[in-house]
């Protein structure tokens, strides 16, 4: 009996909750993970499935090439070491026009492209959420919109860029993908622009101030002709000797005639008087010439040493300016060796099929994300309720 009693005693005594004031209960453990979970993931399954817009993508892949291919780059270990090559010609230009694609300057020139950024991105008919909220949004807010419309990837190990390009249309994808690809080329062409002329700068001087100072010897050279009415003076010079040397070859022979004449005539014959004086007129005649050579303010030999001058100051000129030109053709061709150029490995394409957004993963990623935020704030929370007690 007083087994019994006791048994029977706390089924008496138990409190037994009514139905409703159970389920109240129950929904309030049960409300966190509703509100914080169920309800934005149901939120977002209705805005992904049904509301957002189909966004449409048209992929390039380009690469930057160099008219010498660039060699092997180290991988692995040793490019991490930085013990590999540096980084070529080729490579720093394609991440520099990389980066120009999505920046402020290619915004502001695709409007000169023919692409209309704000009519492709606040079309009629897309959500709110998708679309440019701002009619005329500032350029931070439009590269921001822009950036995340327009996705830029480079792949280091192959060097090939991928473009893709989303918009609401595809039209719209197509034209934004090939517009950016012809500014990427021009923005090269740039490049390529810049480096000739810096590369021909200082050749093309040194050949302008070799034909400068060629034509000054010229003119100098001119000049001195001009003055002194002589066009060779090394000619006139040799001639002069040539012509000294054979009036020195015929005194010579009157000589001889006379002393043979004196041997056979007498002293004041007129024989010898005519052969005398035909040396003295002879001598005059050898006399002057000489003179015409040296001697004489306007003699050949100052002259011909300030035209000897002026030759050789022209030779050393020539060999200059002939010096210089083939600088500026070996300029050249480094210049053309070096030349940069964009190859189109994938030409963007007119998408059929919507890609974007990718609704099921969207879903699936938000989802998780809740319930791994709600999980660890309920280990907080439950942490906090321990240390409490």
């Amino acid at each position: 009996m007083p087994d019994s009693a006791t048994t029977e005693m706390p089924q008496r005594h138990r409190l037994t909750l009514p139905a409703p004031d159970l389920r109240k209960r129950a929904l309030r453990r049960r409300l966190p993970i509703l509100l914080l979970v169920a309800v934005p993931s149901a939120f977002a399954a209705i805005y992904l499935f049904f509301v957002a817009s189909n966004q449409y993508v048209s992929e390039a892949k380009f690469l930057v090439r160099g008219a010498e291919s660039p060699g092997i780059r180290a991988g692995g270990i040793a490019e991490i070491l930085g013990v590999g090559p540096a980084l070529g010609a080729a490579e720093t230009e394609a991440r520099a026009v990389n980066e120009y694609l999505l920046s402020f300057d290619a915004i502001s020139a695709l409007p000169g492209a023919g692409v209309d950024l704000l009519a492709m991105f606040r079309r009629e008919g897309v959500d709110p959420l998708s679309r440019l909220g701002v009619a005329k949004p500032s350029p931070e807010t439009l590269r921001r919109y822009f950036r995340g419309k327009v996705k830029v990837i480079y792949d280091t190990n192959s060097g090939v860029t991928s473009l893709e390009a989303h918009a609401f249309a595809p039209r719209d994808a197509v034209l934004i993908a090939r517009s950016l690809l012809r500014l990427g080329e021009a923005r090269i062409n740039r490049f390529n622009t810049r480096a000739n002329d810096a590369a021909l700068a200082a050749a093309r001087q040194g050949i302008t101030e070799a034909e400068a100072e060629l034509g000054d010897i010229q003119r100098r050279l001119t000049g001195f002709r001009d003055r002194n009415r002589d066009i060779d003076p090394a000619s006139t010079s040799a001639a002069q000797q040539i012509l000294v040397g054979r009036l020195e070859a015929e005194m010579s022979v009157l000589r001889t005639d006379l002393r043979n004449m004196s041997g056979v005539l007498p002293r004041g014959s007129p024989q010898i008087a005519a052969m005398e004086g035909r040396i003295s007129a002879l001598q005059r005649q050898i006399d002057g010439e000489r003179s015409k050579l040296t001697g004489r303010s306007n003699a050949v030999a100052p002259r011909l040493a300030d035209f000897e001058e002026l030759k050789l100051q022209q030779q050393f000129a020539a060999n200059r300016y002939e010096a210089a030109r083939l600088a500026l053709e070996l300029a050249h061709k480094q210049a053309l060796k070096q030349q940069l150029f964009v190859v189109s490995v994938v030409e963007p394409n007119l998408p059929v099929k919507s890609t974007a957004p990718k609704r099921l993963s969207l879903w699936a990623t938000i989802t998780f994300g809740l319930f791994l935020t709600y999980g660890i704030g309920w280990l907080l929370l439950a942490g906090v309720r321990e240390h409490e007690a």
